[in-house]
């Protein structure tokens, strides 16, 4: 049984209803966890340099323009249960699920090498111009070292993003290049076949994103405390989003930043740990509950609100989502759905995925492969 499991199982039926202290709560799950909760083997995780937080705050305006970066995930509906559960499982807070994932991060043992080196697969959801929906993929490579960056980026080609899509793809002949359209940009044609890789070199130490340029050495210094952390972060908060001058609260971009400091960079367990309980402290921050990623793992998904990205009038508002891994705490995926449609998701239904980059695998090596 894994961490979250256990929690689940320890808190009576009779009780889940009842409100708690968040002091006391957060007592009590400190004490639950020294009591050496079984943790499995942690899954090692990737990173790409521009970050997950700039794939999810970038993708529209670029990645289906050049067909090399984005890619697509399916609409995913809220779960449903065919029977009536007298007992429902406990659902743990947002709170709780980021301690544990502190606690089993913590545990994990250092680990070195020549190059950091992730595998991460981009999916965007876009609209062909007949009226069905498509995927768009990229699988993406990275290997840093404290010098620069190498990066070997394919793309998957866009596919129809359901069985529904792809009978309407079928009525209209099973084109292999589809017409989309891209909101502030007009129609696009985009080939269903993967892309040949190609290969790119990313020369100086400044490689990382996390509220500014920063570099190897910059993440090895990291403060391992929370308090600090956030204090280290909040320097390079200038009240809107990292990727360009929309504006932010200080939640939504502690978030994004934090969330791309766990999924892409190589710091120490304290320090991820650390990322863990900072993100617990914000109150803005809540439970999406049990979710499959795009590579078909489950998963607990942490998420915060923020508004839609948009060269248009009418503003959406999106859920950034952090999909962690029960059995390690390990990221396996950013995602962003739609809560309310609008700007670049007019027209999607909400709790549609629009975009995800989820995490193939990510570690330490001592050989590139680009």
């Amino acid at each position: 049984m894994n961490p979250i499991d256990e929690l689940r199982a320890a808190q009576p039926a009779h009780l889940a209803d009842l409100s708690v202290d968040e002091r006391t709560r957060q007592a009590e799950l400190a004490y639950a966890m020294s009591q050496g909760v079984p943790v499995r083997r942690r899954t090692r995780r990737p990173v790409w340099v521009l970050g997950l937080a700039g794939a999810v705050a970038a993708v529209t305006a670029v990645a289906v323009v050049s067909g090399t970066l984005g890619g697509g995930v399916n609409p995913r509906a809220p779960s449903a249960s065919s029977t009536t559960v007298k007992h429902a499982p406990v659902e743990l807070s947002a709170q709780q699920v980021l301690l544990v994932a502190a606690t089993s991060a913590e545990k994990q043992p250092p680990s070195s090498g020549a190059y950091w080196h992730i595998e991460s697969v981009q999916q965007t959801l876009t609209k062909a111009a007949t009226g069905y929906f498509v995927t768009q993929g990229t699988r993406i490579q990275s290997w840093v070292s404290a010098r620069g960056q190498w990066s070997r980026t394919q793309s998957l080609g866009v596919k129809p993003a359901s069985d529904a899509d792809r009978a309407k793809w079928e009525e209209v002949g099973a084109p292999q290049k589809i017409e989309v359209e891209v909101p502030g940009k007009g129609k696009v044609t985009l080939p269903t076949e993967a892309g040949k890789p190609s290969s790119g070199h990313l020369a100086g130490e400044e490689i990382f994103w996390l509220g500014r340029s920063v570099t190897m050495a910059d993440l090895r210094n990291l403060p391992d405390a929370p308090s600090a952390l956030k204090k280290w972060l909040l320097q390079y908060y200038k009240g809107h989003d990292t990727e360009s001058d929309r504006s932010m609260g200080q939640d939504a971009w502690l978030f994004q930043t934090t969330a791309g400091l766990i999924t892409d960079m190589p710091v120490s367990a304290k320090v991820r740990a650390a990322a863990f309980r900072m993100l617990a402290d914000l109150p803005s921050v809540t439970t999406a509950g049990e979710v499959t990623d795009a590579q078909g793992r489950s998963g607990t998904a942490v998420a915060i609100e923020t508004d839609s990205l948009t060269q248009m009038g009418d503003k959406g508002v999106l859920q950034d989502q952090l999909i962690i891994d029960e059995d390690s705490g390990a990221a396996l995926a950013r995602e962003s759905v739609v809560v309310k449609p609008g700007g670049f998701q007019q027209g999607f239904e909400p709790g549609t995925v629009w975009n995800s980059v989820t995490i193939v695998q990510a570690g330490w090596v001592d050989s590139r492969g680009a």
